[in-house]
């Protein structure tokens, strides 16, 4: 492998008489670790069902350590949305949020949804919103969401000075894992090697403080942001971190034990010659793939210690309105399905939302929008496989899998022999966990799992 002059230049510099120990670090295969989706499966019976080899990462709900080289992305596991695979020191950041039930959360930079996906597990009260600037990226963002069955997630593609005219002063945490050169992904991903050139820092951070920018004016005063990159120069980390704090009256805090324990301090950068500001980046946190816990991850947390801007949220939608015809279709679908209707429901286009809560309106660029229910056609609801996955559990006619054929089966999308005594919509479980849907005529389950999930590898 073959790492850019300057590259080298840079972290001799930065790890000193470490440095060795991170080219070493090369001949090692890349960490790789999974999370329970709670939504779907406990721990515990996690633990006696998953066919691979696992060790607990302690301090971290639900995540585990892969000891197997196996594609865990084709397991039944996986589709069913009962674990998420992440990388181990990736996790540290949304566990550096300290999510609680109820808070309100913004993801700015969320895509592929790992880090959202570990928040919204925590908070299932609450409102999450994920955004994701590029649109083919919030497309998988809004899959991954899906698979896993949260209910309570808004997906926006937006540029993240859009997000902040919508969400003035709102949010009570907010994660900016930024984009960033990448350098901690160099062992996972050797490819991006070549996407890295001396002049990127720079670069990347002044985007970085541009996104840090609009998330201030989107946290409530006294808030919690939790910035990130997984790259290890000065210059995306504690350089952004200290010039953002001095500009926008924020503090560092303390991150809890479990980063702590699984991460080294940060770089006083005084000791690379620039200055401090009075803030103490040695209360940031770094992974570095030498360490054994995972590839690369900065994490810092911080709190608002300025006043708010004097803006104040306002609800702004771009939803349209729902005839009473329409009202009572999708009402009476309900009934037939899942036997409630006790929801608010959203109309974009002809596509129907719904959801536990009121949610926060959103001018334009959405996604997602609690559950997506389906899409309404000529007299009939068109169901989504976002509502299968959300509310499979709650459906009145339900079909468990147990042979491993008639699962292989319903994920390449074929039919499959079930009760002759099921008819109409159904959900498709797992071991409970909801694989889908369908509907059963006479004996047969018509597949409604989506084309673009089918697999034929499993």
């Amino acid at each position: 492998m073959t790492l850019p002059e300057q590259f080298i230049v840079n972290m001799k510099k930065l790890l000193a008489g470490d440095y060795e120990n991170y080219i070493a670090s090369f001949s090692h295969a890349p960490k790789r670790a999974v999370r329970v989706n709670h939504n779907f499966i406990s721990d515990s019976d996690f633990e006696k069902t998953f066919p691979y080899p696992v060790k607990k990462i302690e301090g971290i709900e639900g995540a585990y350590l892969l000891e197997t080289g196996e594609k865990i992305g084709n397991s039944v596991f996986h589709h069913a949305g009962m674990i998420y695979l992440q990388e181990p020191s990736s996790m540290l950041a949304a566990t550096a949020l300290e999510v609680k039930e109820g808070d309100l959360v913004c993801d700015m930079c969320s895509a592929p949804g790992g880090k959202a996906s570990q928040i919204l597990d925590k908070n299932k009260t609450g409102i999450v919103v994920c955004n994701e600037f590029v649109r083919p990226r919030a497309n998988v963002l809004f899959s991954n969401i899906e698979r896993q069955g949260f209910k309570n997630a808004i997906i926006t593609s937006l540029d993240t000075s859009v997000l902040a005219e919508n969400f003035a002063n709102y949010f009570d945490k907010i994660l900016v894992d930024a984009p960033c050169s990448g350098e901690g992904m160099f062992r996972k991903e050797p490819e991006t090697i070549s996407e890295w050139n001396e002049g990127l820092p720079q670069f990347n951070s002044q985007r970085q403080l541009e996104i840090l920018a609009n998330a201030d004016k989107m946290l409530k005063q006294g808030g919690t942001l939790v910035y990130s990159t997984c790259t290890f120069n000065l210059i995306e980390n504690e350089l952004v971190v200290t010039q953002f704090c001095e500009k926008y009256g924020y503090k560092i805090c303390d991150l809890p034990e479990v980063v702590q324990k699984n991460a080294k301090s940060g770089f006083d950068i005084a000791k690379f010659g620039y200055k401090t500001n009075n803030v103490d980046t040695t209360k940031c946190a770094r992974c570095f793939p030498q360490d054994n816990f995972g590839e690369g991850q900065f994490i810092a947390k911080l709190q608002k210690i300025s006043e708010n801007n004097g803006e104040i949220y306002k609800q702004k939608s771009n939803f349209d309105k729902l005839s009473n015809s329409e009202m009572l279709l999708i009402k009476d679908f309900l009934k037939q399905t899942i036997g409630e209707t006790d929801f608010e429901f959203y109309k974009i286009k002809d596509d129907i939302f719904i959801s536990e809560k009121s949610l926060p309106g959103v001018s334009k660029g959405v996604l997602g929008y609690g559950v997506k229910l389906g899409t309404l056609a000529k007299n009939r609801i068109e169901p989504f496989h976002q509502f299968f996955k959300a509310y499979g559990n709650q459906f009145k006619n339900k079909v468990e899998l147990k042979e491993e054929n008639d699962i292989k089966n319903y994920l390449y999308g074929n039919e499959i022999d079930i009760d002759k005594n099921l008819s109409g919509l159904v959900s498709v479980t797992y071991h409970g966990a909801v694989l889908g849907g369908g509907k059963a005529v006479q004996g047969k389950l018509k597949n409604y799992y989506p084309k673009g999930l089918r697999n034929n590898k499993l």
